[in-house]
This record gives C-alpha cells, structure tokens and sequence, in this order.
C-alpha cells in the first residue's frame, strides 16, 4: 500500500500460488524443506512479477478500481495453483501438519516452541528489518514512495517508475511465498481454495489498518499484538476457535472509528470513490417522449418482464429453485448499486448482511411462526442496523478501508456467528414455506420464485425512485466531490448513512427470503466468496445501473449452472477463472460492464431518431466535456434543488444511471479564472 496506494486482495493468493507448489515438492516429490523454501519465494517472486504485468495496465485508473481487479486477480490464481498442485504435483490437500528438520525446542513452562515455530523467530525479523531498510533506506525504496504520493511529479523527476514498481512487486510476492512456507508446517495446506484467501489475509489486514497502512513499526506491534490474542484465545477457549475472527472485525471498526478522519495527501488521491467506473447517461429529455423511443423502450421491458415470469415455469423444480436463489442474488445486487454504484463505498460484504436477515427470519418462522411480511419487515430493518454500524467508519475515513470492514463483517459471520458449535439454539434448521394470504402454498417452487420476483420489482422501484429524487442526486453528488459538497451545505453525514440504510434494508429483505427458500441455514451457506463472487458479477454487469447489475448477476447465476464449466479434473472449479477473467476484461475495456453495450446500442439508435427529426441533441453528438470545477458546483446546485443549475450538467446525466431525470442543453460559459474558482473546486 505504501507504494502502490491500494489494498491488494490477491496477496494471499499469490502467497498460497508459490507457498502450495514449494510444498507440494516437498512433500510429494521428496525435494528437501529448505531447498523448497528458497524455491518457493523464487517463485513467489515470479509471481508478483507476472502479477505486475497486468496491474500495469491499470496504472491510468483509480486506485479503487485497482483494488477491485486485485480480486479478479485472486481467483484467477486460485486455479492456476489448483492446477499446479493437483495435476502438476498430484498434492490434493494437507489438512495437519509435518515435520521439518530443525530438531530444536525452546521450553517456556506453558508452551514449548518447536522447529518449525523457531524458524520463524529466526527468520522474519531480520527480513523485517531488510524491508524497512528498502523501503525508507535505498534508492529504490524512496523513489517508489515518492512516486506513490505524486506520480507525475516523479516521472518530471526522471524516476522509472515501472522498472520501480515491478520490484516492488517482485518483493511482494517474495514475502507472501514465505509467509505461507513457513506458516504450512503447523496449519496445513489447501491448494487452490479460493475462499480461504479472506481468512489468510484477514490477519494482516486487521494489523494494517491499525496502522492506517502507513506505519511499518505500528505494523509490525500490531501484528505482535493480534498473534498474542490469537495465542489467548486457542488457550482460553480451544471450542471457540473461530472467536478471532470476530475480534479481528471489532479490532478493525475500532481502528477506523478511533483514527483521525484526516487522510495524507497520497490517501486521499487513493481514497477515490466508483465515480470513474463509466458513466450510463439516461435518454436525453429531447427524444424523451418521441413514440419511436417511448414504445420500444415500453415493449422491451414488457418482454423482460413476461420472460422472467413465464419461461421458469417451465423449468424442473430443481432448476426453478436456482432461479428463486439467483433472483435473491439480483437483490442483493441491487443494493450494491446504490451502496457502491451511487454512493462510492465498496462493500465486499453484502451477502453477509443478507445472511443476518436471513438468520433474523429464520428464528422467527421457526420459533414463533411470526407471519411472513411482518418477518420481512424485521429482516430488512436487522439489515439496515448492521449496514449503519458497518458504515461508520465511512463517516470518517473514505474509500478502500470500508472494503476491509466488510469483508471482516463476511469473515465473522461465516466462520463464528453461523457455527453450531458457539450458537447452536440461533441457527435456523427447519424453517418451514408458509402458506401466503391462506391460498398460495409457498413450498410450491413456481410460488416461491414469483413472491421473491415481486420483491425483486419492489427493490427496483425503490432504487428507482431514490434515484430520481433529490435524494439520490444528493448522493452522487457527494460521492463525486464531498469537499464541494460540504461547501455547498451538503449533509454528507445523512447521505452517507442513507445509502447504507437502503442497502442494509434490501439486503436484510433478500436474506429473509433466502432463508425461507433453502428452508435452512448451515455453516458456509454465506461464505465470504459469495460476497466477492456477486460483487464481481454486479462490476461485471455495470455498478452504474440497475439493469445492468441485474443482468451480470444472473448471467453468471446461469453460467454456474453449466455442468461443462463445473468441476474438471487436475484443476477443480473453474468458473472463478471465468468470473476473474471476465472482470478483467471489463474494468479494462467496458468501465460501465455489460449493460454499457445495451447503452450503447440505445445511444445509436437515439442518433438515427434525432438525425431522422431533426432535433439536435448535444449530450449525444458532443464530446465528453472534461470535468472541472464548475462541473462540481454545477451538479451540487442541480443536486439541492429541483432543477439543475445553469451552465451543469444534470445529476442523473453527470453520474449515469437508469433513472430518466431533467435534462437541458449546456450553454456555453466563460472559462472560469484563478480568482473565481469556486470554493472546493482543487
């Protein structure tokens, strides 16, 4: 982060990359322990090199953007070392430990430390100790800092700024690789499980935002303080092992709540928010109520909607049921868009909210056999409590550290709060369909799938309709510039904990829903993956709109389906790669997903229309004006009143979307000078 400026999830993965295959030489092909050692850094270090190849092509985008192919990233590796191991190596797994030959022990009267924990007292401080010498010593190490504050003012100052970097990730990828090889000995190995990269990197990420990912000796006793709390905890209560993850998620809300809210200059410029992530203009209020545009639009949404009600009729109840869960899915995809489409926050933690209403509503079927609306209504209002309590540190400290908390919250509801052996009477086991409005018998899967298809609309037209209000212009505004909101009289706090309230509200509805549909919940029904998976799908389909997220969650809800892109011998499950790559892809090449196609597509046909009439329409002839300050101020004045202001753009057009709102030609303006730059515009 110190040279980079983003949080990069896919270090475990590169980490367990080279860690499994040095093992798995070891231990299958009888090379010696520390001959495997050395050869895996070498090729921890060949990995982060590979990997720095493809960051490089995001060096031109925000840094919130490069965290998010940092996922992609991960899965993608996931499967090439399950590929390595299992039908490179023929290493399936390691669930214990082995022996390395160090034949020392050290006795401390309640713990003797052994070989293989020896070695590790021997080995990371001196390799701590070289990487704060790198870093804040040599040449090298000070340049790539100075190009992470200011890159531009490096490369004036002739830095090799790409030379730089891939040593750097050079040295990153060394050190995960060890990490993992001297950590293997006592906790196992499991090549390529792409879910336990979250549980690997959760640790480190707990002692890095101690740290504000930018004090090494903060760090490193953090690191030292969250190893002895561990140590506590495996000694105190060896049932409860699990119990670290959700302290590591209260050690985490308590170090971003704590923290200054004031971020360093380089923070800042990486604590950017989704605003760059393509822009989805509406149909311009020119062409707006024009029959040939009003009626396709109207018939296409019709035949969209007939589909999704009529053609899973037909299917078998076991497939009607993936299309009740994928239509769950969507929901939860729905309040992505607004928490992290309009609102700017990244949540890597959504299906976890859902998991809390699904858990809250279970109880209630099953114990008291509340009725269904009224659980609904109690879902979603648990769901917007823990969004609100999981946002805070939004309030303080912007952009990547929120991803962190969330993925946190992910981590601990799945391996400490949904485990029988801590909460055995709060989890749901037999939660039976009830029957609605005494005539419709939800264990039938056709009613089931159109009840939870209702509510699908419902989530729509409620994001909807916050998107056309003031609202919702509000709060792209602030997501665009909260300085110059803050200026104009914003009440940044209240938007912000609005777009977490709606989203909390959608995701606790979509896990009450969930629940009544598996009729269960169980250890690993919302593993921290499933949170990753439908935020990469929803980037995929386009964060920018709800059609468009809509669509990349259930095209890949479909894809799993697939039997052909299941399970393959020698490399395991594949569609990560699919997911990984395809995200990729289109944080590369479409920044608006999927749905900016069928937004291109209606662009084209807007241009014959208005070329056909006659009517100029500036917004699709003219090129994307550069943003600027009386861009900001333009949008915060359209965004505190019903109209926008002269000479702005409107909200909606400015920050993309599906809602239909206001639309005027710009007139054109003098060029703003030095002395009347408005307030917050830098």
């Amino acid at each position: 982060y110190k040279t980079s400026r983003f949080i990069n999830f896919a270090y475990a993965s590169m980490g367990s990359l080279a860690g499994v295959t040095a093992i798995g030489l070891h231990l299958e092909k009888g090379l010696p322990f520390f001959a495997a050692l050395p050869v895996g850094v070498l090729i921890g270090i060949v990995t982060g090199a590979l990997v720095e190849l493809v960051v490089r092509r995001f060096r031109n985008t925000s840094r919130l953007i490069l965290t998010v192919a940092s996922i992609g990233i991960a899965q993608i590796l996931s499967v090439i070392e399950a590929g390595i191991a299992v039908r490179g190596l023929g290493f399936v797994s390691l669930t214990g430990g082995f022996d390395i030959p160090l034949n020392l022990s050290l006795d401390m009267g309640v713990k003797t430390l052994f070989g293989d924990e020896i070695l590790i007292m021997l080995v990371v401080p001196p390799v701590l100790a070289g990487l704060a010498w790198f870093l804040l010593r040599t040449d090298v190490g000070i340049g790539v800092r100075a190009a992470a504050e200011n890159e531009d003012r490096a490369l004036l100052l002739g830095i090799p700024i790409r030379r730089l970097t891939t040593i750097v990730w050079m040295v990153a990828g060394g050190l995960a690789a060890l990490t993992y090889v001297l950590k293997a000995p006592f906790a196992g190995v499991t090549p390529g499980l792409a879910s336990a990269g979250p549980l690997l990197l959760l640790p480190a990420l707990a002692a890095a935002v101690i740290a504000r990912m930018e004090s090494l000796p903060t760090a490193f006793a953090a690191g030292i303080g969250i190893g002895v709390m561990e140590a506590l905890i495996d000694w105190n209560a060896p049932n409860t092992p699990t119990l670290r993850y959700l302290v590591f998620l209260i050690l985490i809300l308590a170090a971003l709540l704590l923290q200054s809210g004031k971020l360093s200059r380089a923070q800042e410029s990486g604590a950017s928010t989704w605003s760059s992530l393509g822009v989805l203009k509406p149909t311009p209020s020119e062409l707006r109520d024009l029959p040939e545009v009003r009626w396709p639009r109207r018939v296409v949404m019709a035949l969209a909607a007939l589909a999704m009600v009529l053609v899973p009729m037909t299917w078998s109840p076991s497939n009607l049921y993936l299309a009740t869960v994928a239509i769950i899915w969507a929901m939860a995809a729905v309040a992505l868009v607004i928490l992290t489409g309009w609102g700017g926050h990244i949540s890597l933690g959504q299906f976890a909210i859902v998991g809390v209403g699904a858990m809250v509503a279970g109880n209630l079927i099953q114990r008291w056999n509340v009725d269904l609306f009224l659980v609904l209504v109690v879902s979603g209002a648990a769901g917007a409590v823990i969004s609100l309590v999981v946002g805070l540190p939004a309030l303080r400290i912007r952009g990547l550290f929120l991803a962190v908390t969330t993925l946190a919250l992910a981590v601990a509801l799945d391996q400490y709060v949904l485990n029988f052996n801590n909460f055995p009477d709060l989890i749901p086991t037999d939660v039976k369909r009830p029957l609605l409005f005494e005539r419709f018998d939800l264990a039938d899967g056709e009613a089931m799938y159109l009840l939870c298809l209702a509510f699908l609309g419902l989530a729509v037209l409620a994001a909807s309709g916050v998107r056309k209000a003031r609202s919702g212009r509000v709060m792209i505004a602030t997501r665009d510039n909260q300085r110059a909101a803050d200026a104009a009289g914003v009440p940044t706090t209240g938007v912000k904990l609005g777009a977490f309230l709606v989203a909390g509200v959608i995701s606790g509805v979509a896990g009450g829903l969930h629940v009544v549909v598996v009729a269960s919940l169980n250890p690993g029904t919302y593993p921290p993956s499933d949170s990753l998976t439908v935020f990469a799908t929803a980037v995929i389909g386009g964060l920018g709109s709800l059609s468009g997220a809509i669509i990349g969650v259930l095209t890949f809800r479909f894809i799993e389906t697939l039997t052909f892109l299941g399970d393959v011998p020698g490399l395991g499950n594949i569609r990560p790669l699919l997911t990984g790559g395809m995200l990729l892809v289109v944080l590369l090449a479409l920044p608006g997903g999927l749905g900016q196609l069928l937004f291109n597509l209606r662009d084209k046909y807007l241009v014959r229309v208005a070329e056909r009439r006659g009517i100029l329409v500036p917004s699709l002839v003219a090129d994307k004006r550069e943003g600027g300050a009386g861009d900001d101020v333009g949008l915060l004045q359209g965004a505190l009143s019903d109209e926008p202001a002269a000479g702005a753009p409107p909200a909606e057009e400015a920050a993309g979307g599906d809602a239909a709102g206001p639309d005027t030609a710009e007139p054109e303006t003098e060029p703003a000078t030095p002395d009347s730059e408005p307030v917050g515009a830098r």
